[in-house]
């Protein structure tokens, strides 16, 4: 665990996650921007990256949407946003790493933005976590209560909630950070020109749960079972659908869903992080071991979070595939995956040398490590 936060980490758990918001000043006593306004505007130029410009100019709010060719956008009391900056940078993966109390599979992504003095997104809701950090410049946020809030759409793109009395009314300085919950209201005003870093997470609903499943299931050439009925009695009406019919037709669903293959495929989804590697100039294992007896580290690529799971010991879920080892290496690997580096002395303590050798020229050879 690369955890350096100025935090209680099991109160913290214990008492806000997903239950209330809280401000943790001096979270991060050495945090430093490792980006400034104007690297983020050439983020925002990259068609790989989400970007926005939300402006507000005598009253009236508007939404741009990125790449940018210019900023002729930034008009009045604008904020730049820029998604997913911890694919990209490695400084910033670095800093979600910070946040890794909190399981991979849970991880979005961090935005970053910048706003001049006046500007902010106006009062809002988002349906996830998210940690709010204080970079350079200061902040005014206010969060409310979840209960009684109002939706509107000032304009296309922009989803806000009607003016909200607080229950959190604070300034933010260079590493502080504001903790809130899904479904509770903020707003932030920018006091000084100022960068904030979100770090956000996701929390899938029954929505795209049930269209993992549907992809589950069109994958699926044997194993698909269909409704049949051969104990069919005499019905007072043939527009009744009876209650032991409906049972079965959950009950399908059930099975599916209790499948071990669904379980694997569920993690594989899961997994999928829209990442796109260099392919590395492929090495084999004994050259592999050979770099590393050297003395070179193998470095994740930024923003790369693959999952592990007990119920399959032998599978490495990342970004949307599965790549095998032997169980035996399972306990190491949920510690060298999470690792920031891997030398060769870690690769030592493998019960199965050759095989974790084997895996990680694999990975290595898919871009998702390199030397």
């Amino acid at each position: 665990m690369t955890t350096v936060l100025n935090l209680d980490i099991t109160v913290f758990l214990q008492t806000y996650w997903q239950k209330k918001p809280c401000v943790i000043r001096n979270a991060l006593p050495d945090f430093t921007d490792f980006i400034d306004e104007h690297e983020l505007a050439g983020l925002a130029m990259e068609p790989e990256l989400d970007s926005r410009v939300i402006s507000k100019q005598a009253e009236q709010w508007s939404v741009q949407q990125g790449p940018f060719e210019d900023f002729s956008a930034c008009q009045g009391q604008w904020t730049l946003l820029v998604q997913g900056v911890d694919r990209f940078l490695v400084e910033a993966s670095e800093l979600m790493d910070r946040f890794n109390f909190i399981p991979n599979w849970r991880v979005d992504d961090l935005m970053i933005s910048f706003a001049v003095p006046g500007a902010g997104v106006g009062p809002h809701v988002d349906q996830y976590d998210v940690f709010l950090l204080q970079g350079k410049g200061s902040r005014r946020w206010r969060v409310g209560s979840p209960e009684g809030l109002t939706n509107k759409q000032p304009v296309q793109g922009l989803c806000q909630v009607d003016n909200f009395t607080p229950v959190i009314d604070c300034e933010l300085q260079p590493g502080d950070i504001l903790y809130i919950p899904p479904g509770w209201p903020h707003d932030g005003v920018t006091l000084s020109d100022s960068l904030t870093y979100s770090i956000g997470f996701r929390a899938p609903d029954q929505v795209q749960l049930g269209n993992y499943l549907a992809e589950h299931l069109q994958t699926q050439l044997t194993g698909i079972k269909r409704y049949t009925d051969p104990d069919l009695t005499l019905s007072g009406s043939p527009a009744e659908v009876s209650a032991n019919e409906l049972d079965t037709l959950k009950n399908l669903l059930h099975q599916a869903i209790d499948n071990n293959n669904f379980s694997q495929n569920l993690l594989t989804m899961l997994s999928e992080q829209g990442i796109d590697p260099d392919i590395n100039e492929p090495v084999d294992s004994q050259t592999l071991q050979e770099h590393l007896a050297s003395g070179a580290k193998l470095i994740k690529l930024p923003g790369c979070r693959p999952l592990l799971n007990q119920q399959f010991p032998d599978c490495l879920f990342i970004n949307g595939e599965v790549i095998n080892f032997s169980p035996e290496n399972y306990p190491l690997m949920c510690q060298l995956v999470s690792q920031a580096d891997i030398n060769r002395t870690d690769m030592a303590a493998a019960p199965d040398e050759l095989d974790i050798f084997c895996t990680f020229t694999t990975l290595v050879n898919k871009g998702y490590w390199e030397l």
